[in-house]
């Protein structure tokens, strides 16, 4: 009797996670569809590899190697890395740091006058230990690979939303 309702709680309870519309967090495409076909990618350095994969999960753009053949060209301006004190105990000893990622880029579109600009600022908190000193370089090298990671999903789910291409005024036809 006991496992019958073991057995009927737990089909109860998966059935209120399905119906909420529970899903476990993954690495998928935006919600919004990039709405250019391909991408040129300058001077991106160490955010290189992490731009490439999150562009291959969205499937359907396709990356070039020359500026003038893609639709958008993304541009990596600058690349920060920060590595501020967050809080001190009381014998003046650091307990957290704050890590601080900040990318700035612009995005350009055929068509576009002049390049869109983009911020991407990504923090995490480590905390801090003398005891433990290489695990928490470990720890560091993570958090900034993670970091990278996600700056450019975020750069690609930005690139989903860019507004709509001004197009130039026609001219007016002038009377001789």
């Amino acid at each position: 009797m006991n496992r019958l309702i073991k057995n009927a709680l737990l089909s109860g309870v998966l059935l209120l996670l399905a119906a909420c519309g529970f899903h476990l967090r993954g690495l998928s495409t935006p919600l919004t569809p990039l709405p250019f076909s391909s991408i040129a990618i300058n001077q991106a350095g160490s955010l290189n590899e992490q731009l490439k994969m999150a562009l291959q999960r969205e499937g359907s753009v396709q990356l070039m190697q020359r500026s003038s053949e893609a639709d958008l060209v993304l541009t990596i301006v600058n690349t920060n890395t920060a590595k501020d004190i967050l809080t001190i105990n009381r014998g003046g000893k650091v307990n957290e740091y704050l890590l601080t990622y900040r990318v700035e880029a612009t995005a350009q579109r055929k068509g576009d006058e002049e390049p869109l600009p983009l911020l991407v600022v990504v923090r995490r908190e480590l905390s801090y230990s003398d005891n433990a000193v290489l695990g928490k370089a470990r720890e560091e090298e993570l958090l900034q690979d993670d970091m990278r990671r996600d700056a450019a999903e975020q750069l690609v789910k930005r690139l989903a939303y860019l507004p709509p291409i001004k197009n130039k005024p026609v001219d007016a036809v002038t009377k001789p």
